[in-house]
């Protein structure tokens, strides 16, 4: 099976939203004339925006090349209210278009962070042991060993977030990588030589934390 991945990130609640108005129906026919109808009413202003996700969601459950046009066309400019209901209506058009025409299952993996057609974003954070800040010194050592680890398992580091209470960063996996290969190998290469990263550690893909989140996910970092 095919597996690609929504390049943009899409908040979790419109990723619900259009999962489950997506899945209320099963996908159905429409001739080229009714393709192109549906599609035009995506360019009417006077449409309401709930209209529109509705001709969206049909259109990518018909899922041919006619279709994707219609929905492509109107991805160049879509109302800013349903950005993100356009690109999911995107990836599952051609999700369906290209199983038809490589007669291979596809599926499409969509996230608050995104990614590239074979990775997965993923925002990662490390903190020093208890009682401990991290150096200038420890965050050279731990860009270059994680810089190291992410070229052994071709996970491309994105970048750094170097604090004293912690080191934040985003990165790509591919999807044959677990989350935890890349950071579990990447803290024991650290602290080989000198043990100053603690184990535990917070990974995620749904959003790249705040100020106030990134205190709250720390305490539960450390106190479990």
């Amino acid at each position: 099976m095919k597996i690609n991945i929504l390049e943009e990130g899409i908040p979790f609640d419109i990723q619900k939203e259009y999962l489950d108005y997506s899945h209320s129906f099963e996908r159905g026919e429409l001739t080229p004339k009714e393709i192109e109808h549906v599609g035009k009413l995506l360019l009417y202003p006077d449409v309401p925006v709930e209209g529109k996700k509705k001709a969206l969601a049909i259109l990518a459950h018909v899922g041919t090349i006619e279709a994707f046009i219609q929905i492509s066309n109107y991805y160049k400019n879509p109302d800013n209210e349903i950005i993100h209901w356009t690109a999911l209506a995107l990836q599952e058009c051609k999700m369906f278009l290209e199983s038809e025409l490589t007669d291979e299952n596809v599926g499409f993996i969509s996230t608050g962070l995104g990614g590239t057609n074979d990775k997965m974003r993923v925002y990662y954070l490390i903190l020093p042991l208890e009682n401990k800040s991290f150096t200038k010194k420890q965050h050279k050592t731990i860009e270059a060993e994680l810089e190291f680890i992410g070229k052994k398992y071709n996970c491309p580091i994105e970048g750094f977030d170097f604090q004293d209470n912690y080191v934040g960063l985003t990165v790509l996996i591919p999807f044959d990588i677990t989350i935890a290969t890349f950071i579990e190998n990447g803290i024991k290469s650290c602290n080989e030589f000198e043990i100053f990263v603690l184990e535990h550690y917070y990974a995620g893909n749904l959003e790249i934390p705040n100020e106030e989140e990134t205190v709250r996910l720390i305490k539960i970092v450390r106190e479990g």
